[in-house]
């Protein structure tokens, strides 16, 4: 299953400032909880959606021209 591009470029912004507070507070990053919240949960998404969005196109385009190899 292929995400719209505007879904997955709605998710990536609307994590993204998660990081931000992450990497510019000391207090959040002294919290264990958002600490956990951010490595374990928000940079992932962050990541696999500008993945998503990167290699997508040129994904679908290399499926849709190979076909089935075997």
């Amino acid at each position: 299953m292929q995400l719209p591009h505007k879904l997955l470029r709605n998710l990536h912004l609307a994590a993204s400032p998660f990081i931000g507070a992450f990497v510019y507070s000391g207090a959040l990053r002294a919290n264990e909880t958002f600490l956990a919240i951010v490595q374990w949960g928000v940079f992932p998404l962050v990541a696999a959606a500008g993945l998503a969005m990167w290699l997508g196109p040129r994904l679908a385009r290399r499926g849709r021209a190979g076909g089935a190899r075997g």
